[in-house]
């Protein structure tokens, strides 16, 4: 009996396991983005700074059906456009309240102490008032690391050699410049 119940197990992860792979495979492919040049970032956003992530913190929306994160980041330098402050306030959906974290696929997010070159435009709270979104998600997002600007966090489905994943600060703040 025990001999024949491990033979249907096996029979059944034989053809099971092919399924599975398959049914991830086509989900990772339904939710590549399409790549995004430096130049189509700079065209898009508002603002472009480079910066130091000073404080996360993560706010259920008034329903309760979102978690959303406020990060703040001290501005290093702002690259393009205009801004008043030394500091702006980025919100994205995500994060974590108490025991229940939200992480989304594909989505931006920040960490405390995180140097960053964001590209950013104004838009409306989920909270409350106008805050800095990222543009296009997460890859309006470098993390800076060693004079290297870098993206992650998200899947390229198409036009995926003309993001600059893996840059040279300078490079990357040339491009920038040049993109204006």
């Amino acid at each position: 009996m025990a001999a024949e119940l491990s033979g249907i197990i096996r029979r059944l992860m034989t053809l099971t396991l092919p399924l599975i792979c398959l049914s991830l495979a086509m989900t990772q492919a339904a939710f590549a983005l399409q790549g995004v040049s430096t130049g189509e970032l700079v065209k898009t956003s508002e603002l472009i700074v480079s910066g130091k992530v000073e404080k996360i913190s993560s706010h259920w929306v008034k329903d309760k059906s979102l978690v959303v994160t406020r990060a703040t980041v001290k501005i290093k330098e702002v690259m393009a456009g205009n801004i008043g402050r030394k500091d702006i306030i980025v919100e994205y959906e995500g994060g974590k309240v108490g025991d229940l974290e939200l992480k989304l696929t594909d989505a931006v997010s920040l960490s405390q102490g995180e140097e960053v070159i964001l590209f950013l435009h104004q838009a409306q709270s989920a909270l409350s008032g106008t805050v800095y979104v990222i543009t296009c998600g997460a890859q309006g997002k470098y993390a800076i690391k060693n004079g290297n600007a870098s993206k992650g966090g998200f899947t390229i489905d198409a036009n995926h050699d003309v993001v600059d994943n893996n840059i040279a600060i300078e490079d990357l703040t040339a491009k920038i410049k040049a993109s204006q």
